[in-house]
């Protein structure tokens, strides 16, 4: 790869600390507009690329059928890549910085109806066998903490307090927020913790763990999540993140401020959790049209 992308991918991480999966993006970005680009290897000079370089690469994107919450991230990776390489010196203007972003479709995230993950939590039964007490101690933690798959993968022993009821999560940009945690969950990790002693000997300190004592993969928590739901007759979209959004849409059907959900989400700005309340508008509709008098038999 090129000099100068080398040095802005060190950047990112080292200064603007972003996950190594963030890097690994923005890296899989460039190298891609790279190719389409056509210089040889270590022959980049970003100061030649122009507003119409990275349009017309666009429009190759879209042409092949790319979805745009992808051309977007690619836009977003060659936005921060210019703006470090003016900031540098090495550009005097960023050729990507007037490309907008494409419009996504709308569309309702997915969640698990109330009934039906009340009777999933009731089903996951508290074990002393640790490979079943991790994998419904994952599905608890996605659903009662609202999640993303890194942040639980990230989870260490220290970052709970049994004392406290809380647990602290380290999100995007290494931002951390601090979430409470209700008794049921508290004492699922408080079981799991003294199996993961017996079973994992290993001074590693994250949470969850393989039974020999190594970090779990990301590919080994999805596919638990998408094993667990699928035992328990959830149908449609089976993933971390649905858990996620089963999370956020059952705290505001039940009364709490969007405010209270943004935090707990981590989200940054309040109109990525509003997403969450055309969920429960629809459920309020529901309800209205199955319970109104004036409404039954239509």
């Amino acid at each position: 790869m090129d000099a100068v992308i080398e040095d802005f991918l060190r950047y990112i991480e080292s200064e603007k600390r972003y996950s190594k999966l963030t890097k690994k993006a923005y890296g899989d970005d460039l190298r891609q507009f790279l190719l389409y680009y056509g210089v040889e290897e270590g022959a980049f000079d970003p100061s030649q690329v122009s507003h119409t370089d990275i349009r017309s690469w666009i429009m190759s994107l879209t042409a092949s059928g790319d979805k745009a919450a992808t051309v977007n991230r690619k836009i977003s990776s060659l936005k921060a890549f210019f703006r470090y390489m003016l900031r540098r010196g090495v550009v005097t203007k960023n050729p990507a910085a007037k490309i907008g972003a494409m419009r996504k479709p709308s569309r309702l995230p997915s969640f698990v109806e109330k009934s039906r993950m009340s009777r999933l939590v009731d089903l996951l039964e508290p074990s002393d066998d640790f490979v079943t007490e991790k994998r419904s101690l994952i599905v608890l933690l996605f659903y009662g903490c609202g999640l993303r798959l890194a942040e639980l993968i990230g989870i260490g022993i220290d970052d709970i307090s049994l004392e406290e009821s809380t647990i602290k999560i380290t999100g995007k940009g290494n931002k951390q927020r601090i979430v409470p945690l209700v008794p049921m969950l508290l004492q699922r990790i408080a079981n799991y913790i003294e199996l993961r002693s017996k079973i994992c000997k290993s001074d590693n300190k994250l949470l969850i763990l393989s039974n020999k004592g190594e970090p779990v993969s990301r590919t080994e928590v999805y596919r638990t999540v998408r094993q667990v739901l699928t035992l328990m007759g959830v149908e449609g979209k089976r993933s971390p993140h649905v858990l996620r959004h089963t999370f956020a849409t059952h705290l505001l059907s039940e009364g709490a401020g969007i405010e209270t959900v943004k935090e707990l989400l981590g989200h940054a700005d309040l109109s990525t959790t509003q997403i969450y309340t055309h969920s429960t508008v629809d459920e309020l509709i529901k309800a209205y049209r199955s319970a109104h008098p004036r409404n039954r038999g239509r």
